[in-house]
């Protein structure tokens, strides 16, 4: 095992920046963390496999495992190869060297990428995908985050994406880290004429989480959607951080974000369209929806717009309640227990981030993992 190259004790101060002020992260500065050694049962791997023909690649404490892995064309594995996307925005996450993940080519089938993170002691390490979509192509990957065992570990995944002209990309990330894990993690996307990029980040567990998206719309008629939905309960803390910028005109962009709190979860969700001068008939549009299942749950809502072009049509906006009681009532009326009508409502309200995923295998797995966190989901696979 080796001793991690980051300096930690930036993380202590971090909460001082305003992009921060939410989520306090100094607790990383106080651990000793180290960095490789870690090993997963192969069984344990296979029960992530979730479409046996699909090109899988695993990776355990950033360390690509050929044996567990099942490649096909156009995926690369390389040692400490970064690539250029993220160094366009002001990120505070660190990045390092892990083997990374390039993925090319027009892809018939989702390729799925898993992260595993493990150790008897404090563990850290990077993660890096590369998604390059050429002229024409279509890409779809789905990334799966998971942490395993009792001691803290820091997990900083970067994935970047360029989308070429008139090519499509699709993304799904899924977050299930363990009670002790920190997820850092970034996306940068890059996006050129007629293109078409569609994300969803999925967090259903962690101590704290933080997603970043930088998105930077750099042609005309780009088509951008960033979707999120998040489930959390005792001790838990997710902040989504996003910027989406629009250089070029005829752009069109959707960040739809929504989530259930318990307990004493915290949400923060700080949203900011940007869009150029020269980026005339921008259509974006910012939404951040939260239901609070307790008085101790808390949700911060920061969308922003920062416009300077005089024809376009930018919204946004930010919602934080309970479960409605008339629909509450009105399913109790038809005889269905109190427990089971308020788990009904949780996971029609979740389940509409899910439903837009193309790949029925993956969103099958999701909403099986969304249902096994919520009080009551065997009443709704009943149904």
């Amino acid at each position: 095992m080796t001793t991690m190259t980051f300096d930690t004790a930036m993380f202590e101060t971090l909460h001082k920046q305003e992009a921060w002020k939410y989520t306090n992260v100094s607790a990383i500065a106080k651990v000793d963390f180290a960095n490789g050694g870690g090993k997963i049962s192969a069984e344990t791997i296979s029960g992530y496999d979730i479409a046996g023909k699909n090109p899988f690649v695993v990776f355990v404490n950033g360390s690509f495992d050929k044996e567990a892995s099942r490649l096909g064309g156009g995926i690369e594995i390389n040692a400490g190869k970064n690539g250029t996307v993220a160094a366009r925005g002001d990120s505070c996450i660190p990045r390092g060297e892990s083997d990374s993940l390039t993925i090319t080519g027009s892809q018939k089938k989702t390729v799925h990428v898993l992260q595993l993170i493990t150790g008897d002691s404090p563990v850290a390490c990077y993660g890096n995908v590369m998604i390059y979509a050429s002229e024409g192509e279509t890409i779809s990957v789905a990334e799966t985050h998971v942490g395993f065992g009792d001691t803290s570990h820091v997990f900083m995944p970067c994935t970047e994406i360029v989308a070429e002209k008139d090519s499509n990309v699709s993304l799904v990330r899924s977050i299930r880290g363990s009670m002790m894990a920190y997820h850092l993690g970034s996306l940068h996307v890059c996006q050129h004429g007629h293109s078409t990029v569609q994300t969803h980040t999925i967090t259903l567990g962690g101590k704290i989480i933080r997603n970043e998206v930088y998105a930077y719309l750099d042609g005309e008629y780009c088509e951008s959607n960033f979707d999120g939905m998040y489930m959390l309960g005792q001790d838990q803390h997710v902040d989504n951080h996003l910027r989406v910028e629009h250089n070029e005109p005829h752009g069109n962009s959707r960040e739809f974000y929504k989530g259930v709190l318990d307990k004493n979860a915290k949400s923060v969700f700080t949203g900011r369209i940007y869009v150029k001068q020269d980026a005339q008939q921008t259509d974006a549009k910012q939404t951040n929806q939260n239901i609070l299942l307790s008085d101790d749950a808390e949700a911060t809502a920061r969308p922003q717009l920062e416009i300077y072009a005089d024809d376009v049509k930018c919204t946004h906006g930010a919602t934080t309640g309970e479960i409605d009681d008339e629909a509450l009532l009105y399913l109790r009326s038809r005889a269905i227990p109190a427990d089971s009508a308020r788990t009904m409502l949780i996971f029609a309200f979740l389940n509409e981030s899910l439903v837009e995923l193309a790949d029925d295998e993956f969103r099958a797995v999701l909403v099986d993992e969304l249902l096994g966190n919520l009080p009551g989901g065997d009443f709704i696979r009943s149904l």
